[in-house]
C-alpha cells in the first residue's frame, strides 16, 4: 500500500516537473527569437521563468527529500548499530516533517494569502500564487516523510537504503 501511494505521488510529481521544465524550455527559446530575430523583447517570459524556477525547485526538493536521496552527513552515523541509525533517520524524518508542516506549509499558506492583492506587473498574476509553491511542497513533502517514517518504523526500509529501492 504505501510503496503505491509512493510510485503514485513520485509519477505525479515527476510528470508535473517535466512538462514544467519542458514549458520552460519551450519559453527561453521564444525568449532568445523574440529578442535576437524579431527585435522585440518578450515582456513576459522572463517573469513566467522565475516564477516557474520557484515551483519547480519547491516541488523537486520534496521529490528529492522523498527519494531521501538529499544531502547527509553519516560520519558518526556510520558507526551506528542498524537499530540506532533506524532511529536516528525516523528523527530526520520526523524532522522535515515539522519543518514542512510549520514553515512551508503555514508559513507558505500565510505568504501566499498576504500577497494575493499584489499583481504581478507582466504576467498579471497575484503573487500569492508564486508563493502556493511553498505549501503545496510543503505538504507534498509532509507525505513522503510520513512515508518514509512508516517504511523506516516497520522495517520496510532499511536506514541506509533510499527510498526508490523500497
Amino acid at each position: 500500500m504505501i510503496n503505491r501511494v509512493r510510485k503514485t505521488l513520485d509519477r505525479i510529481i515527476v510528470s508535473v516537473c517535466s512538462i514544467w521544465l519542458l514549458a520552460m524550455v519551450a519559453m527561453t527559446c521564444w525568449q532568445i527569437i523574440s529578442r535576437y530575430l524579431l527585435g522585440v523583447p518578450s515582456t513576459y517570459s522572463e517573469e513566467f521563468l522565475r516564477f516557474s524556477l520557484v515551483w519547480v525547485s519547491m516541488l523537486t526538493i520534496a521529490y528529492v527529500v522523498g527519494l531521501r536521496k538529499h544531502v547527509r552527513f553519516t560520519l558518526f552515523s556510520d558507526k551506528a548499530s542498524e537499530k540506532a541509525q533506524r532511529y536516528w533517520q525516523i528523527f530526520i524524518e520526523l524532522a522535515f516533517l515539522a519543518f514542512a508542516v510549520f514553515i512551508l506549509v503555514q508559513g507558505g499558506y500565510h505568504a501566499s494569502s498576504i500577497t494575493m492583492n499584489q499583481i504581478s506587473p507582466s504576467l498579471g498574476l497575484p503573487m500569492g500564487y508564486v508563493y502556493l509553491a511553498l505549501p503545496i511542497a510543503g505538504a507534498v513533502l509532509a507525505l513522503y516523510s510520513l512515508l518514509n517514517c512508516i517504511q523506516l518504523f516497520t522495517g520496510e526500509m532499511a536506514p541506509d537504503e533510499e527510498a526508490s529501492n523500497a
